[in-house]
């Protein structure tokens, strides 16, 4: 009778608890006169170059890492000829507002299998470096590794595995996260549910694409551009939603996120990709890829790989 008890005391207590939604971004800035994306946390900026910030509203900016700081409609500052990610934090007379600003480190710079022991492997066939990502490496450190990109997402949400010591790299296409952002919105608006993206895979290096069984050697995994991904209520299961309210979680559901992309793909205001719905596996239920390839590529995928997967 006691074990009764403690689970419907447990019951209430849970049942009752406010659902945890990220705060978004207090500000809208943009970058060198290009506004930040809505829902984004971070930009890129390069090495070596005089950098403004700007908002409508008057802001005390700070760089703590760089010891520079400032105040006003906008903010001015010099970065250092090297590689790194550093926080920028803005605030008013109430409010505070952090960003990461990534500086990668140029492709140019890597010419081995490794980057500082981190296993990268190789591009393409490996004897040209005309396939090694435009973007470049963001060296990651562990007081980076959780922090927020976006209002749902941060760098581990793209880097799913680590490789040895600190530091870890990864690439990454910043307007992949602000289209899985507004795709989650974009089904909120007929699921209210929708709370978070739980992504499985994100970048991947050649060395790791190829130790999981992927032959495919140009994949948008490995230059940061391709997420494989469900969407999910509070409290978070593991599990895609019935997103399209059949009473069953299936393929559909997956189905269900391509086709609110491809929405948005449609009206500009995210990148054009791939994306395709993937049934249930052994070790996880329906998932979906989108990518930013540029053009809207499909391709098929079996239905379902569990007879009548009910709620």
């Amino acid at each position: 009778m006691s074990s009764i008890i403690v689970s419907f005391l447990v019951f209430l207590l849970f049942s009752g608890a406010d659902d945890p939604v990220p705060p978004g971004p207090v500000f809208a800035i943009s970058v060198d006169n290009v506004p930040i994306q809505p829902h984004m946390m971070a930009f890129i900026a390069s090495p070596g170059e005089q950098h403004r910030l700007s908002c409508e509203d008057s802001l005390s900016w700070s760089i703590p890492s760089l010891a520079v700081t400032g105040s006003g409609r906008e903010f001015t500052f010099d970065l250092p000829r090297s590689h790194g990610t550093y926080e920028v934090v803005a605030s008013d007379s109430s409010s505070v507002q952090h960003w990461i600003m990534i500086v990668p480190l140029n492709s140019n710079q890597f010419r081995t299998a490794t980057i500082n022991s981190f296993p990268v492997g190789f591009y393409g066939d490996g004897n040209t470096r005309d396939h090694l990502p435009d973007r470049g490496f963001i060296e990651l450190w562990p007081d980076v590794f959780n922090a927020r990109i976006s209002t749902h997402l941060s760098f581990s949400d793209f880097l799913g595995h680590t490789e040895g010591s600190w530091p870890q790299y990864m690439v990454l296409d910043l307007r992949l996260v602000h289209k899985l952002e507004c795709v989650l919105e974009e089904v909120a608006l007929s699921y209210p549910e929708a709370r978070d993206l739980h992504c499985i895979s994100g970048f991947r290096t050649p060395a790791y694409n190829a130790e999981i069984g992927n032959e495919t050697g140009f994949s948008l995994h490995l230059y940061g551009a391709a997420s494989d991904f469900w969407i999910e209520g509070w409290p978070a299961n593991d599990l895609i939603d019935d997103l399209d309210r059949n009473k069953r979680i299936d393929v559909f559901d997956g189905e269900f996120i391509v086709e609110a992309s491809r929405r948005l793909e449609a009206t500009g205001r995210v990148a054009v990709g791939g994306g395709s719905a993937y049934r249930w596996i052994t070790s996880h239920g329906p998932f979906v890829h989108l990518d930013t390839r540029g053009s809207a590529a499909v391709w098929q995928t079996t239905r379902s790989l569990v007879e009548n997967p009910v709620i």
